[in-house]
């Protein structure tokens, strides 16, 4: 086949614990991965040599781009875009690097030219990168006939960054270590509505300044995620146990700096969510909502500026 294209899923986390920084600069996690409805399509093409990436559409990509400026100019905050045109189309792009990789771990001599329709908010805390990395090394390895097996699929993946292991596995999954220590589990189909406030979270920032915190007095907590703990949660209907397995190590330290994203997630628990909380280091701020008899808190996020988009677990 010379051209493959393919939906990219975004990932929403189920509790993030967040442990001490460890000798090779990394952080030892524990959380749940699931992946969402919600997705980037990701579309591959041989090529005889070279890698290529860009957005699904110019025209397209032009429009963001003008919108993004204007939203610059009206805030204070240069950063406060998540649109696609804030993304590099060029050889530091993960779906890039992906590729690269994919053909020197499988000594192949091609090319190929890929485009990304964007969906995924950027710097949301959805692993829209991750996503399309992973996208690629799948397609890509189809494409070729298979020329890596899983285990040198996944090492590839683990050099590309914490997250993009797991957008193999297919489905929910239990993450540790610095997230390659992968184990799939089995959760339910589960209703959510995404906040999504329009401003991307760095997420090298949100490490250092719970590090920072940390240093300052504030104690590492122990890790409560449970898959079994979390199943049971929702099949019986006990938010309070279901809210416990969500806690996430980064709200104390996000919340602080955006406090717009701590009154996403009151508005979410006072207005008929089951639970919520930040994914990843956000800006993402979802809730578990059931989809009968439930009281929408759409219209109370509208009304403080907050856009929703609702979506399930895959």
């Amino acid at each position: 086949m010379d051209r493959l294209v393919l939906s990219s899923p975004a990932k929403v986390n189920f509790g993030l614990w967040v442990g001490r920084k460890r000798a090779d600069g990394f952080h030892d996690i524990v959380t749940i991965i699931a992946p969402i409805e919600l997705h980037d399509t990701v579309s591959i093409r041989k090529t005889a040599h070279g890698i290529s990436v860009e957005p699904w559409s110019r025209a397209v990509e032009a429009k963001a781009k003008v919108k993004a400026k204007a939203e610059a100019l009206r805030s204070s905050d240069s950063t406060s875009t998540s649109t696609s045109a804030s993304i590099p189309w060029d050889s530091s792009n993960l779906a890039y690097l992906a590729a690269e990789k994919f053909f020197k771990s499988a000594r192949l001599d091609a090319g190929c030219s890929i485009r990304v329709r964007k969906r995924i908010p950027v710097g949301g805390g959805l692993g829209g990168g991750s996503s399309n990395a992973a996208t690629v090394l799948v397609g890509l390895n189809r494409m070729f006939g298979l020329p890596l097996g899983p285990r040198r699929l996944r090492l590839v993946a683990t050099s590309l960054g914490s997250d993009v292991p797991a957008f193999l596995i297919g489905g929910p999954c239990i993450a540790r270590g610095r997230g390659e220590k992968l184990r799939r589990i089995q959760l339910p189909r589960l209703d959510l509505l995404l906040c999504l406030p329009g401003f991307p979270v760095p997420t090298a920032w949100a490490y250092g300044e719970l590090d920072r915190l940390r240093k300052a007095g504030q104690g590492l907590t122990r890790p409560v995620i449970s898959p079994k703990i979390l199943r049971a949660g929702f099949r019986r209907d006990e938010s309070d146990r279901v809210a416990a397995q969500l806690s996430n190590s980064f709200e104390p330290a996000v919340f602080r700096r955006y406090p717009a994203l701590n009154l996403a997630k009151e508005l979410l628990l006072r207005h008929g969510a089951l639970a919520a909380s930040l994914s990843g280091s956000g800006s993402t701020v979802y809730g578990l909502v059931r989809t009968k008899g439930w009281k929408d808190p759409m219209a109370a996020l509208a009304r403080n500026g907050f856009h929703c988009v609702k979506t399930r677990t895959l």
